[in-house]
């Protein structure tokens, strides 16, 4: 069947290139939803300096927002690394990861300048569905034996379960937002030592092959 078809390394290789370029995009797009203060002509620096201060929730958008992404640039560019061969499912999976990747921006801007717990909501459940995209991706190729061949199941299931835990982290702070924000956001510091657990334990297992 036409749905089944199968593409090679040489066709695969350009859906790292098409998410390369989008992500490129969007973290540019990011920096500029940080606006400039309006300040009268010949402000005093003190006044630079308040209304840069006041901003901060932008940046601090900015940077939790960039680094996520840059997380998951890292785990798609790991992704195909070791996927050497595609069908149509894993095309439109990829599509799915760059339209919600795409959708970050928006969903920034909603949690710098909106200081609610539907926001900070809102802000993590966007960023939840973002990674599982991406986790399902992983999982779907890994099922139809789209990696390569030399790849451990092992290997595969430990993979997923990092492409996983920053997915579920965002998911579990969205519903703490609903009680504390400050909760929520905190949680987030929870995805350093998961995911340098993940990387041990892929080590070892890549080790053990």
């Amino acid at each position: 069947m036409a749905a089944d078809r199968l593409y090679e390394s040489t066709e695969t290789g350009r859906l790292p290139a098409l998410s390369d370029g989008v992500i490129a995009i969007v973290i540019t797009l990011l920096v500029l939803d940080i606006t400039v203060p309006d300040l009268p002509p010949g402000a005093s620096e003190a006044a630079i300096v308040a209304a840069v201060l006041a901003q901060g929730s932008q940046f601090v958008g900015y940077v939790l927002s960039f680094l996520t992404i840059g997380l998951y640039w890292t785990l798609h560019r790991r992704a195909f690394t070791y996927i050497d061969r595609h069908d149509r499912g894993v095309v439109w999976l990829n599509l799915l990861f760059l339209l919600l990747v795409s959708f970050v921006p928006f969903a920034t801007s909603v949690f710098s300048t909106v200081e609610t717990q539907l926001a900070v909501a809102f802000y993590a459940v966007v960023l939840a569905a973002t990674g599982l995209a991406l986790a399902i991706l992983w999982m779907y190729a890994g099922r139809r034996q789209l990696v390569s061949e030399g790849l451990g199941s092992r290997v595969v299931v430990i993979d997923a379960a990092r492409y996983l835990a920053t997915p579920a982290v965002f998911a579990l702070s969205a519903a703490v937002a609903t009680v504390d924000t400050r909760w929520a956001i905190a949680s987030w510091l929870l995805l350093l030592p998961i995911n340098g657990f993940l990387q041990s334990r892929l080590s070892e297992a890549f080790e053990g092959e």
